[in-house]
This record gives C-alpha cells, sequence and structure tokens, in this order.
C-alpha cells in the first residue's frame, strides 16, 4: 500500500513539474512575439548549436526590411570593431554598469586592460585614482611583449597621461549625469564628511540648504581633487581644479571645446542610456551582444535617501557647480545632435536593442538554469548571438572580482581578499 501511495505521489509530482515547464515554454514564446525578437532556446539534449524551440518574426517586415538609409547600421559593414577604449568611468554616472560592458568585451577577447598596483593607498584593486590622472606609480606595465588595450577603472581623464600609455587610435567614451541628480546619489552614496558635519552639529532638519547656502564654509575651495560635492563631474574629466577654485567660466569652456569634445567620440548620457549605448555601439562597430548588460550599484526605489532636498536646492547647487551643469548641458546638446545625425532608423534600433535585452534578462533570471543559452537570430542591427549561462554570470559578476579575474589572468597572480592594506608613498611598477 505505501508503495503504491509513493508510485502515485511521484506520478503527481512528475505530472506538476512537466505542466510547469509546458507553461514556462509557453510564456517565453508569448514574450518572443510580444517583442518581435526572433529567438531560439537551447538545451544541452539537444546541442548547443540546435534548437529546441524556435519563434519566427519573419513574417514582420518593419524589422526584416534592409533600410539603407539608417547610417552606421548596415551588417555590409567591413570595419573591424574597435578593441582600444579609453573609458572614463566617472561616479554615480551608470559607469559601474558601463565598465562592466568593457570588461566582458575585452575578457572575450584576451585583450590587455590597465590595472592598479593590488594593494594601493585607496585600498582596492579596482581603483587607479580618485585625486589624480595616470602616473608611473599608480599604474602597472602591460605584460611582456603587450600592450594595453582598455582602460576603464576609476582615474581622472588626463589628455596626456592616458595618451602616455594608451595606443594612438584608442577611442575615448565616457558617462555624464544630470548634476543634481548626480548630487542626490553622491549624497545617499558617499555620506560627504562636509555635510554630515552641518547635520550633527549646526542644522538637523535642512544640512544640505545650509551647507549649499554658504559651501565653501564646510568644504575649502582648495579641497576640489577630494571632494564629492564641489563640481565633481568636470574635476574627473580632467578641469585643472585652479579652474574650479578661481571659477573661470571662459577657462572652463574653452577646455570643454578644445579638448574634450575633441577626445571624447561619444559621452553616455545616464537619463539616455541606451539610446547612448546604441550610439557607442555603431560608432566602435560593436554589436548587441557586445553591448547586453545588467544594471549595476543601482539604489533600491524603496530605500529612503540619507537626506531631504527640496527644489530649492537645485537653484543653490547649480551656482556651486556651475561647470558639472556646463559640462552635462554641452554634452546633452552634442548626444542629441549625434542621435539626430544617425539618420532615419536609429530609434527603431533602440527599441529592439531594448525589447532584445528585456528577453536577456528574462533568460538569465527566470528561465530554468538547465535551459543553458538562447540565441538572438541576425537582423539589420546586429549578427546573430548567442547568450550562454557564462554570459549571464559575467554580466552580474561584482566589480572588484572581476578585476581579480582579469589581473590573474594578466600578471598571474591576485591576492586581495576584502582586507583594506594602505599602501603609503610610491609604488614600484611590477
Amino acid at each position: 500500500m505505501k508503495v503504491v501511495s509513493r508510485r502515485i505521489l511521484k506520478s503527481f509530482v512528475w505530472i506538476i513539474a512537466v505542466g510547469m515547464l509546458v507553461i514556462i515554454m509557453v510564456s517565453l514564446h508569448e514574450l518572443a512575439m510580444r517583442q518581435r525578437v526572433r529567438i531560439q532556446i537551447l538545451t544541452p539534449a539537444r546541442g548547443e548549436r540546435e534548437s529546441r524551440i524556435q519563434h519566427a518574426y519573419h513574417e514582420n517586415s518593419t524589422l526584416n526590411h534592409q533600410n539603407k538609409t539608417t547610417t552606421g547600421a548596415m551588417l555590409e559593414s567591413k570595419s573591424k570593431p574597435v578593441t582600444h577604449i579609453g573609458f572614463l568611468k566617472v561616479h554615480k554616472a551608470a559607469s559601474t554598469t558601463t565598465q562592466a560592458i568593457f570588461l566582458r568585451f575585452g575578457w572575450r577577447r584576451n585583450l590587455t586592460f590597465v590595472l592598479s598596483p593590488e594593494y594601493n593607498k585607496f585600498g582596492y584593486p579596482n581603483i587607479i585614482s580618485t585625486n589624480e590622472s595616470i602616473t608611473k606609480y599608480n599604474t602597472l606595465s602591460p605584460p611582456p611583449g603587450k600592450t594595453f588595450d582598455i582602460l576603464c577603472n576609476h582615474v581622472v581623464y588626463g589628455q596626456k597621461e592616458w595618451s602616455s600609455i594608451l595606443p594612438p587610435d584608442t577611442v575615448m567614451i565616457g558617462t555624464i549625469r544630470e548634476p543634481f541628480g548626480h548630487f542626490k546619489s553622491v549624497l545617499n552614496y558617499f555620506n560627504p564628511r562636509a555635510i554630515a558635519f552641518v547635520q550633527s552639529t549646526i542644522d538637523p532638519v535642512d544640512p544640505v540648504g545650509t551647507f549649499l547656502q554658504n559651501p565653501t564654509k564646510y568644504e575649502a575651495a582648495k579641497n576640489v581633487r577630494h571632494s564629492f560635492t564641489n563640481s565633481r563631474l568636470a574635476f574627473e574629466y580632467g578641469v585643472n581644479p585652479e579652474i574650479i577654485i578661481k571659477r573661470d567660466l571662459i577657462a572652463f569652456d574653452e577646455y570643454l571645446r578644445d579638448v574634450l569634445d575633441k577626445q571624447f567620440a561619444v559621452v553616455l548620457l545616464a537619463e539616455k542610456y541606451d539610446d547612448s549605448l546604441v550610439l557607442m555601439k555603431r560608432k566602435l562597430n560593436w554589436s548587441f551582444r557586445d553591448i547586453m548588460y545588467a544594471m549595476k550599484n543601482v539604489r533600491s526605489a524603496a530605500k529612503a535617501d540619507r537626506y531631504v532636498l527640496k527644489d530649492e536646492h537645485k537653484a543653490l547647487h547649480r551656482n556651486y557647480s556651475i561647470f558639472d551643469y556646463m559640462l552635462f548641458e554641452f554634452f546633452e546638446e552634442r548626444l542629441n545632435k549625434q542621435i539626430e545625425s544617425e539618420g532615419v532608423g536609429f530609434q527603431e534600433e533602440v527599441e529592439n536593442f531594448k525589447e532584445i535585452r528585456k528577453y536577456v534578462e528574462n533568460f538569465c533570471h527566470v528561465v530554468p538554469r538547465h535551459i543553458m543559452s538562447v540565441k538572438i537570430d541576425r537582423s539589420k542591427w546586429t549578427d546573430s548571438f548567442e547568450i550562454t549561462r557564462s554570459d549571464c554570470n559575467l554580466m552580474h559578476l561584482g566589480e572588484i572580482q572581476f578585476i581579480q579575474m582579469i589581473r590573474k589572468n594578466q600578471y598571474g597572480s591576485a591576492t586581495w581578499t576584502g582586507v583594506q592594506r594602505v599602501v603609503k608613498g610610491p609604488l614600484k611598477k611590477s
């Protein structure tokens, strides 16, 4: 009797499992049809290259039509993907999410990254510097017989400094964020010492307002290199601290137009992130697979802000960090013009990218793990590509863990374990 009961129970469990799998497959089919993406789910049982389920969109003439007027998007292009990249990783401006794109791109191609000494004065192996540009002390030499391909760790931009270690054909990419939103993120993430001081000793009700009324009273102007509130975006783009201290608008405008505008091919806007990535894809001759991403270091909307920000704070903040606003508005206008110049079909490509990324995200998080990969078929915007479980893992890998994996691959050793061993003074290059 007990044996019969066990058999009935096993049969019941098996029926439920099969039913759930059928429901999942039907849901995937419906999702793919809604997103107009042609997809193949690949399983070990049928081999990596054999499809088990195929969703077709060939009937959709809009997606399959080759738009010959779209510039920079046609697969007929014979140009090779750009592999020499200088990425300015700007704090709190979608930079960790973007950095992960470059880390994966380089890792897949065994490219060589610019890295800091593993144990440095900042205490973290993924930071080159937060207060200066490249020096002979804060970076390692490339491995024997190699030259650097990609720079994407935190370090202040410097035209001469960066060009001293990167190839002449390096393409510069940056990120930017609306300054008041950036300020809010900085407050939540870093809790700047000056504002924390105001809150604890002077004004516990509106410490941000009190600070912005007279910021130099609480944060010395000479500390621009170490400040995360005083035109931090501009500083990380290499603006001379003296320009910020003296509030020299003319010198800043000259630097903006004569250096940054000419050096940076694309500056991605956090507020137009997918549009920016598609533009970057075109400029670098990359594929959709290359720019797939998972959001990194995103604060939960349910988490309360550290400080209350008011509408009147924005005008005060603009006055204090005027160079950040000038920088953002310049690159926002430039990005819009760059997108407009791409011609017909750009927004259609952006929407297609969003749909595919949503599907890939669903595959990584929802689809049962025994389904090992998903294939996106060729379209007029990109060659066909496959996303595997390994790709999912790389997309969600932590920054330090990824850097250490690259470090071990390049230099044969990575021993940092999370203990911040601060090193004082210059470090010899290894």
